[in-house]
């Protein structure tokens, strides 16, 4: 194992072991977001709240007058992974092993936080037969964790943080005349990436397993635009369908990495390598990601005047993400000669594309003010598992969610939902990354989630 051997992994927390309460529903991307969507698993057909700026733009066509929605989702989370020992490890890492080749133990966070807030203010300035308009803001992802500091995964990350969010300009019109079953809708905005991470990483000196460990900090941040496009179609026997694109972009996170002298409760420098010193400082990185395109189709169907079912299908083309580079001006050699990393470090990812299939149904029963949701979703992560790791645990998922919502007034509506993720992939066997990153990862996550509107 080369001295770079842990620094080749790109040095990079992109997410996490708890990643917002694992709803990461097409690799990186969150999807849910207002309780319509939280409550019954679909709003691309039909998002009848503001939500829809971030759905299906299409969907607020109809949504007249001044309106407002303030809507957070907190996540709670139940998992952990059992890291299986690597060639070298045991000169250095000092935890038991066990007859399978594990660490002995579960490896689980000490404390983790994930909320998902949004607002969205609209009107259609008084037209009747006007497009309206909405300005929202919105953080589908913030989501961090905290490990212990002496288990193995302090080599793969102790403490980080992934922010996604985006502020938006939405439109949205029902076409005139003939054409009015159709509703046409755009957003136009900023994305904004921010991801902090601090782990360990291991410099080996020699062949017999001399080296030293490095307290490594990381944080970045990437500004890009943010546009989709929607319709929905009204058809015969209470049909709607919904369709839309959502536009990708190249992220490039830059920022600093900066590495220092690790906690001496875990193993302190080596002192004796006096030259060492030199790498102490901060450095710049660029980190390049890829957030694809997506397409998303949904039917609604409005089964009596009080159920409605829908179905909604979404699908990310992450196939094009190969490899993951991140660039550095790191240019100290601790073994004469021999630069210390690449410049490129290249990590393969071998990205396959992901989708999400979903169903629900929202009933008012009983003549009350009063919508009952429930719904159930698959996701199909687009991470092999000769590639997953610790810090991007997006693996296969599946769960359930219920909700409702009650109107209070005529002006206020307020919504409560609850859903539950359980992870479906949990075991690899065949890591390809150096390191390898064998690992036996389980987990399960619930969201509770609220919603207040105006102007319903």
């Amino acid at each position: 194992m080369n001295s770079n051997s842990f620094l080749r992994k790109g040095m990079v927390v992109l997410a996490l072991l708890c990643s917002a309460g694992g709803a990461s529903a097409g690799g990186f991307t969150i999807i849910e977001v207002g309780t319509k969507k939280t409550g019954m698993m679909t709003s691309v057909a039909k998002p009848d709240d503001l939500s829809g700026v971030f759905h299906n733009p299409a969907g607020i066509a109809d949504l007249r007058g001044n309106r407002f929605l303030l809507y957070n989702g907190v996540a709670f989370v139940n998992a952990g992974a059992r890291v299986k020992a690597w060639p070298g490890s045991e000169n250095y890492v000092d935890k038991p092993v066990d007859d399978e080749g594990y660490f002995q133990g579960t490896i689980k966070p000490t404390r983790t936080f994930g909320i998902m807030p949004m607002i969205v203010g609209s009107t259609d300035f008084g037209w009747a037969q006007g497009p309206v308009w909405a300005l929202s803001a919105y953080v589908p992802e913030f989501a961090g964790g905290f490990f212990p500091k002496a288990e193995p995964s302090r080599y793969v990350m102790i403490e980080g943080f992934l922010m996604s969010g985006a502020t938006a300009l939405t439109s949205a019109y029902r076409l005139p005349g003939s054409l009015s079953f159709l509703s046409l809708g755009a957003s136009l905005g900023l994305r904004v990436f921010y991801q902090q991470g601090e782990a360990y990483q291991r410099f080996n000196l020699d062949d017999l397993g001399n080296g030293l460990d490095i307290y490594a900090r990381r944080q970045g941040t990437d500004y890009r635009p943010l546009y989709n496009f929607g319709l929905t179609a009204d058809l015969p026997r209470g049909l709607t369908v919904g369709m839309m694109f959502v536009g990708g972009t190249p992220v490039r996170i830059k920022g600093t990495i900066t590495l220092s002298e690790p906690d001496d409760e875990i193993q302190p420098l080596l002192t004796s390598v006096d030259r060492s010193l030199a790498l102490l400082k901060s450095y710049d990185m660029t980190n390049e990601l890829r957030m694809p395109h997506g397409l998303a189709v949904g039917l609604s169907w409005q089964a009596l005047d009080s159920l409605e079912l829908a179905a909604d299908y979404r699908h990310w083309f992450y196939s094009s993400f190969k490899e993951q580079r991140m660039y550095h001006n790191i240019d100290v050699a601790l073994i004469p000669g021999k630069p210390l990393l690449a410049n490129p470090m290249v990590t393969p990812k071998d990205y396959g594309d992901s989708w999400t299939v979903s169903a629900g149904a929202l009933a008012r029963p009983l003549k009350l003010p009063l919508d009952l949701m429930a719904g159930w979703t698959y996701d199909h992560s687009p991470v092999p598992d000769h590639t997953l790791t610790m810090e991007q645990p997006f693996v296969d998922l599946t769960g359930f969610s219920v909700g409702s919502r009650y109107r209070v007034n005529q002006d206020w509506r307020v919504s409560l939902t609850y859903y539950h993720y359980w992870y479906l992939r949990d075991q690899v066997d065949n890591s390809i990354l150096d390191p390898p990153q064998n690992i036996i990862f389980q987990g399960t996550s619930d969201v509770v989630s609220f919603q207040l509107e105006y102007g319903i």
